[in-house]
């Protein structure tokens, strides 16, 4: 199995950029969630909850 990845011939690149790219996106994304405001995250989450609309489909 390692003989495969020693003898790779060039994709090791394509390999390094895959795991920046998978790095970088799942940083963003913590990063993301960190600065995230706690009240929109309350309101967002009690959005179902407190609709007084109901859907056609939810009356019957």
């Amino acid at each position: 199995m390692f003989n495969q990845i020693r003898d790779l011939a060039g994709g090791e690149f394509y390999l390094i950029t895959s795991l920046l790219m998978f790095m970088v996106f799942f940083i963003i994304v913590t990063v993301y969630l960190f600065k995230l405001s706690k009240h929109h995250v309350t309101l967002m989450s009690n959005l179902p909850i407190e609709n007084p609309h109901t859907q056609k489909h939810e009356e019957d």
